[in-house]
Order: C-alpha cells, then structure tokens, then sequence
C-alpha cells in the first residue's frame, strides 16, 4: 500500500529548508556537542540560540502548537512531515522548540493549567528557557501509573510530597518537573495528578 500526495510549493520550501539547515548546522553541533540544547554551560547556550532564532525567524519555532496557543497551526500531516526530518537529530526537535516531553507539558499547561499556572510557566517554556522531565516511574511499580504509591498531602496551602521517583529522563538538565502523585489515603481508585515543581 502506498500514499501518494503532493506538498503545497510554499510549505515543500519550508521543509527543503528544515532540511538543509539539519545537515548543515543542527548536525555538525549535535556530532561535537550531543546535549548542547540542554547544557547551562553560557558557551553552550551561545552556539543554540543563533539556530533557535534562525527557526523562530522562519515561523517554525513550536511547530505542534495551534495559532491560538503561539505556533503556526499546521496539523498532523505537515507535522508528520517536519518531523521525518528533525526525527533524524537528536537536538533538532529542542532547536525548534518542540522536544519532549515538554511539548506534551505545554499542551497540558495550555488545556488544563490555571491562568496563573499559563502566565507563569508558559512563555519560559515556549521561550525555550525552561527544560522539563516527567516524575512517572517509582521503585516497585516502575511507569505503572495505577501503582503509584507516591502521595501528596495537603498542608495548608501547600501539598507535601512523600514518597521516590525513579528512571526521570532527563532529570539532569531539566529546571521543571511535572510530578504525577496520588492524593487519596484511604485506598479508594482514583486518577493521579500532576504537580509542578
């Protein structure tokens, strides 16, 4: 079975673009400096925010984002197209500010967070200032999110977080963690939620 479409000649411009700038500039960074993106080292944040700006200067920064949200709204095809291109680097998707997880942590901030959770979190991580990691996984039950055994109590205005995550990707360069807890004690089913931290 096969799938035989055409490009629109304005978007293929773009993409032949996306190309050429993945061969000749997110590759040779990624060969010397694999975690550029991520790394808080000044000298490395300087080699990434020329390309960043380049993407952003050619409308492709957060490309899975919706207008309303502050992408440019191309839906799945196009996107499936963009990223058979930057699924060939791994620091591609992180120049054009679209790496998990926290392109799935802007798309929950952005359908479910308060306004005050959007003003404060948002543009950092539309910015590209801000790297996330997802606090999932706990000794015993592993990513089973129906065994976690981590709580969170509320303590006032606060909650008070007990219990141990392990196996975060990318813990190490990340400054946000989305925590996924539970908040009943009395064994009760009920769906985890998520905490910023």
């Amino acid at each position: 079975m096969s799938w035989d479409f055409q490009t629109e000649p304005e978007f293929q411009e773009l993409l032949d673009w996306v190309d050429e700038f993945c061969r000749t500039q997110v590759e040779p960074l990624e060969l010397v400096f694999p975690y550029a993106p991520y790394m808080r080292d000044p000298k490395m944040k300087a080699l990434v925010k020329p390309l960043q700006d380049q993407v952003k200067a050619k409308g492709l920064w957060a490309v899975f984002l919706d207008e309303e949200l502050g992408g440019p709204g191309y839906g799945q095809l196009k996107l499936a197209l963009l990223n058979e291109i930057l699924g060939r680097y791994s620091i591609a998707p992180a120049i054009f500010g679209c790496q998990a997880p926290d392109t799935g942590n802007m798309e929950i901030l952005a359908a479910y967070g308060t306004e005050e959770q959007k003003a404060y979190y948002l543009p950092r991580i539309l910015a590209g200032e801000d790297y996330w990691c997802q606090g999932y996984s706990e000794p015993g039950s592993g990513s089973d999110l129906a065994s976690l055994q981590m709580r969170a109590v509320q303590d006032g205005d606060h909650y008070v977080l007990n219990g141990s995550k392990i196996w975060t990707t990318h813990a190490h360069w990340a400054n946000r963690m989305f925590c996924l807890v539970r908040t009943r004690t009395d064994g009760k089913p009920q769906a985890g939620i998520t905490f910023l931290l």
